[in-house]
């Protein structure tokens, strides 16, 4: 079993974490606290990247997909940054997370959402 950590910072309103580890069947708990600790938090993006996660199981993969539910039940985000590529595939076949290669596309993507949904030249009906 892996020790989890996540490392969290705040920017542009948003928060970031950053998971250190593989995630499997041994940890996924871990996993599934950390995120509901900061789902907690008033942030409305949560992104969390994936950069040191070289493997990540069904189970892992279940907890992102809770998390990401909650998140949208909320009217919140999760948002994955610098998705390896052997953990990628299998979350791109969900087709239900947004992908970012790094923070700052992330960011530009949360801004242009943001803009959207607060423009007043827009038709409501």
């Amino acid at each position: 079993m892996h020790k989890l950590e996540l490392t969290t910072r705040i920017i542009q309103k948003n928060l970031c974490a950053k998971l250190n580890c593989d995630v499997d069947s041994g940890n996924a708990g871990q996993l599934r606290e950390a995120l509901q600790g900061l789902i907690r938090k008033r942030a409305s993006t949560l992104f969390l990247d994936l950069s040191e996660v070289n493997k990540m199981d069904s189970a892992g993969i279940a907890v992102l997909v809770e998390a990401h539910e909650t998140l949208k039940k909320m009217g919140k985000r999760l948002a994955l940054l610098q998705t390896p590529n052997a953990v990628r595939g299998m979350l791109e076949l969900l087709g239900v997370f947004e992908m970012y290669s790094d923070l700052d596309a992330g960011l530009k993507a949360t801004v242009q959402k943001n803009k959207r949904l607060h423009d007043s030249t827009r038709l409501l009906g």
